[in-house]
């Protein structure tokens, strides 16, 4: 009877919380743990997905064994072949089943912010995006202002000292599943969604602030304008356009010149309006090899970015008299994204 009590105090959301193991946080594994107490002391149903690189998965081996038969309700996914940062959240997250999925950093990410991820996107955030305090370099700060000019030309509005901290709701989930690819950016797919997101400020668990230098932001803004939408391949496109116009008019200026003026040094005019007439003519073609690129990327297939080459789950049940069925049909909790099972 005691422990009926405690089970109906609990949340019946399904939590996910989506975890990535990799050479930068090897020696985290041990916050998995953490997790998962934190979990079994808020919600009755939840899961932790622990997506490992390539590259970790025989030093670590054991110890995720070792996790998985002390550990209850981890999923681990071994993936064949390092692969992108974004690709391995993007992998966790379309493997996950919960009314809420969160990715968290064992790195840098506080167990704490599980449960108040959750209440904020309960109250009708279908996405919380985590932020902390940021150290920006001179340069980087000087610069920061004409990046965020062209970030904003393709729709990229993350908060000031955005993480990769998330907490979706399973709407938002099937959303970025469904329009993303696996060679953008897994963030960017997520504000693409269209859904409204709140902050969540947090201090990391390093008690060191983010750190972003110049080559970092350059870096970070070119794959994000690149990889992520085709709104600079337009961009080209109208300057070629732009191009064969100035290129034709000054062809029509050196033609005229050469009927008004009396000291045009001779050659000159035929000179300036072949290569002007051909640059018209490549201006032209470059702006319709662009159009028709464009189409193809737009127009691609999804093509899956990642390889599991097993699955494992632990040997151990949080509750073995559990089962998967609700003693009631309605939830009196409050849940505005209205999710999973709780309609």
């Amino acid at each position: 009877m005691a422990e009926n009590k405690i089970e109906s105090s609990k949340d019946e959301s399904f939590v996910s919380v989506v975890t990535v193991l990799n050479i930068e946080n090897e020696n985290s594994l041990i916050s998995v743990k953490d997790i998962q107490q934190q979990l079994d002391a808020s919600y009755t149903d939840y899961e932790i997905i622990l997506v490992v690189q390539k590259s970790v998965e025989r030093r670590k081996k054991y110890d995720i064994e070792e996790l998985l038969k002390t550990t209850p309700c981890i999923r681990y996914l071994q993936l064949s072949a390092d692969v992108n940062t974004d690709v391995v959240w993007s992998a966790g997250t379309e493997n996950a089943i919960g009314d809420f999925v969160i990715c968290f950093d064992l790195n840098n990410d506080p167990v704490s912010i599980i449960k108040d991820s959750v209440n904020l996107c309960k109250s009708g955030n279908d996405v919380v995006v985590g932020t902390v305090k940021e150290k920006t370099s001179i340069a980087y700060s000087i610069v920061r202002p004409l990046t965020g000019w062209l970030l904003k030309i393709v729709d990229y509005k993350l908060p000031k000292g955005a993480t990769t901290f998330r907490c979706l709701s399973r709407r938002a989930v099937n959303a970025v599943m469904d329009t993303g690819m696996f060679y953008q950016q897994f963030f960017m797919q997520i504000q693409k969604t269209g859904y409204g997101f709140a902050e969540l400020h947090y201090e990391p668990k390093k008690s060191k602030v983010m750190s972003k230098t110049l080559i970092g932001g350059i870096k970070t803004a070119l794959r994000l304008m690149v990889f992520n939408t085709t709104v600079p391949l337009r961009i080209m496109s109208l300057l070629g356009l732009f191009g064969s116009f100035f290129a034709m008019l000054f062809s029509l200026y050196s033609f005229l010149l050469h009927f008004f003026r009396d000291d045009v040094v001779p050659g000159w005019t035929s000179t300036t309006f072949i290569i002007s007439f051909f640059s018209t003519i490549q201006f032209v073609i470059l702006a319709f090899i662009t159009e028709y690129l464009g189409r193809i990327l737009l127009e691609q297939s999804n093509a899956t970015g990642y390889s599991i080459v097993y699955e494992k789950n632990s040997s151990v049940m949080v509750n073995l008299d559990r089962i998967n069925v609700l003693e009631n049909s309605e939830n009196t909790k409050t849940n505005l994204v209205q999710t999973g099972r709780d309609r």
